[in-house]
C-alpha cells in the first residue's frame, strides 16, 4: 500500500458500513471461454443490504453528514436505484431518517431495489420524470421541507458521486493494488463501470500512484464518450485537490467506451442479457442489467475483437446491483425462451 496515499486518506473521516477487503476471485472457466486469465474484484460482496460499489463511496459522504449534524439523508435515483438501497441501508446503520426521491420510471414495480427500500422503511417520493439525472432540484425542494419541519438534511448527488466519495475508491485501488502484488498480477487491463466516473477517478488514482499502468477501460453505462471523459476531468482534479497531489500528473491509458449502453440507461440489451447468462452459467455468478451485465458485455466485446492477447490476465470490478435483476424479469424470460427456441 502507498503509505503517502493512505496517510493523506485517513486525514478525512470515515464510517465503517462493510467489510473489507473484497475479494478477487480468478474467475477460470469463464476466463477460458473467451480466452482470458480473468479476475473479478467482488464488490458485489460488500455486505451492507446486499452488497454493491456504493458503501465504499458513502463511508466517506455520511461521515460528512454525521460531523455536521444531519438527521436525515436526502438523495436521488431511478426506480430501481442501488444507490437509494445502500443509501437507505447507510442511514439506517448509523441511526438517521432516510427520504428517497426516486423518478417513476418503467421500472416502478414493488421488486428488486424499490422493494428493499421501502422494506428499510426510507420516505420514497416518486416524481414524473424519465429522467432521475434530473432531479436535484426535486430533493431540494425536499431539504427545504425537511428544514421547515426542524431536521437537518444532508443532500447526497445521484449515484452518491462527490469528491469525497471517491476517496471511498481510492481506498479500494489501494486494496487492489495490494491484492495484485500478492498474487504477482500485472493485469492487461482493469474494466470498470462508468456512470458518474467516480469509480473510475478513485481506482486510477491509487492504481497509478502505485505504478500500476494498464489501461484502465470504463463502460459508459448512461452517457456519450465525450461526456464522461468531462467528468472524470472534473473529478480528478477534485480528488487530486483533496489529497494534495499534482492534477497534472500523468494519468496513464483511461478509455471508455460507450457503444454497450443501448437505448438508454438501464436497457437490458441482447449483449447485456448474453452477458449476464454467460456468468451465471459457467460461474454461479450473478451480474445485474445496468451496470456489471453491461461492462461484461463491453469486456467480451473488447475480447471478441482481439483486443487483448489470449491469455492475457484482465481484472473487471463488479460492482453489485443484483437487487435489480428481479425488476427485469420479463426482459430476462423472453431472452431466455429466445435462447431455447421458445417463441413468444
Amino acid at each position: 500500500m502507498s503509505r503517502p496515499l493512505a496517510d493523506a486518506l485517513a486525514r478525512y473521516p470515515r464510517v465503517s458500513l462493510t467489510r473489507v477487503p473484497t475479494p478477487l476471485d480468478r474467475v477460470t472457466r469463464v476466463g477460458e471461454q473467451i480466452g482470458l486469465d480473468l479476475y473479478l474484484k467482488r464488490d458485489d460482496l460488500t455486505d451492507l443490504a446486499m452488497g454493491g460499489d456504493k458503501p465504499r463511496k458513502l463511508e466517506y459522504e455520511v461521515a460528512r453528514a454525521v460531523s455536521a449534524g444531519a438527521t436525515v439523508l436526502v438523495t436521488v435515483g431511478s426506480a430501481q436505484s442501488n444507490h437509494a438501497r445502500l443509501t437507505t441501508a447507510a442511514a439506517r446503520r448509523v441511526g438517521m431518517g432516510i427520504t428517497v426521491v426516486l423518478g417513476r420510471d418503467d421500472r416502478v414495480t414493488f421488486q428488486g431495489n424499490l422493494l428493499t427500500v421501502r422494506l428499510m422503511g426510507a420516505d420514497v417520493r416518486l416524481v414524473d420524470t424519465a429522467d432521475h439525472w434530473a432531479l436535484e432540484e426535486d430533493a431540494r425542494v425536499v431539504c427545504d421541507k425537511l428544514r421547515a419541519a426542524g431536521e437537518t438534511p444532508h443532500f447526497i448527488p445521484v449515484s452518491g458521486s462527490t469528491p469525497h466519495s471517491c476517496l471511498g475508491y481510492v481506498r479500494a485501488g489501494l486494496e487492489l493494488v495490494d491484492q495484485l502484488g500478492e498474487r504477482e498480477l500485472e493485469p492487461a487491463a482493469i474494466y470498470v463501470p462508468c456512470g458518474t466516473g467516480g469509480i473510475l477517478v478513485g481506482l486510477t488514482t491509487a492504481l497509478r500512484d502505485a505504478g500500476v499502468d494498464c489501461p484502465i477501460v470504463g463502460i459508459s453505462v448512461n452517457r456519450p464518450a465525450a461526456q464522461c471523459y468531462e467528468r472524470i476531468d472534473a473529478w480528478w482534479r477534485a480528488v487530486s485537490e483533496l489529497l494534495e497531489l499534482d492534477p497534472n500528473r500523468p494519468r496513464g491509458p483511461i478509455e471508455v467506451d460507450d457503444g454497450y449502453i443501448g437505448r438508454e440507461y438501464g436497457d437490458p440489451t441482447e449483449a447485456c442479457l448474453d452477458a449476464i447468462l454467460r456468468m451465471g452459467s459457467t460461474e454461479g455468478i450473478l451480474l445485474d442489467p445496468v451496470y456489471s451485465g453491461k461492462v461484461f458485455a463491453g469486456l467480451c466485446g473488447h475480447q471478441a475483437a482481439g483486443r487483448w492477447p489470449g491469455g492475457a490476465s484482465v481484472v473487471m470490478l463488479h460492482s453489485g446491483g443484483t437487487p435489480a435483476l428481479f425488476a427485469y424479469q420479463d426482459a430476462l424470460a423472453v431472452h431466455l425462451d429466445r435462447k431455447k427456441g421458445v417463441e413468444h
